[in-house]
């Protein structure tokens, strides 16, 4: 199961991110719903609010928006 915070990769059945300790059903639930952006290195769907994908690590430039 794919952590929807930070991207990282976690076994079903666990209830917490092992890397950045996130509810994994709280950070699944509702972010397919927002519009976010992709990142321009790998195309993956990262948050309006980060400045590096987290995961290609690629830097991203926040809009003033």
């Amino acid at each position: 199961m794919k952590c929807r915070s930070c991207g990282s990769e976690n076994p079903e059945g666990k209830k917490f991110c092992g890397d950045c300790g996130k509810d994994l059903a709280e950070a699944s639930a509702g972010r397919e719903e927002e519009p976010g952006r992709k990142c321009s290195a790998c195309g993956r769907s990262i948050d309006m609010e980060t400045n590096a994908c987290p995961y290609c690590g690629h830097w991203v430039k926040r809009s003033m928006f």
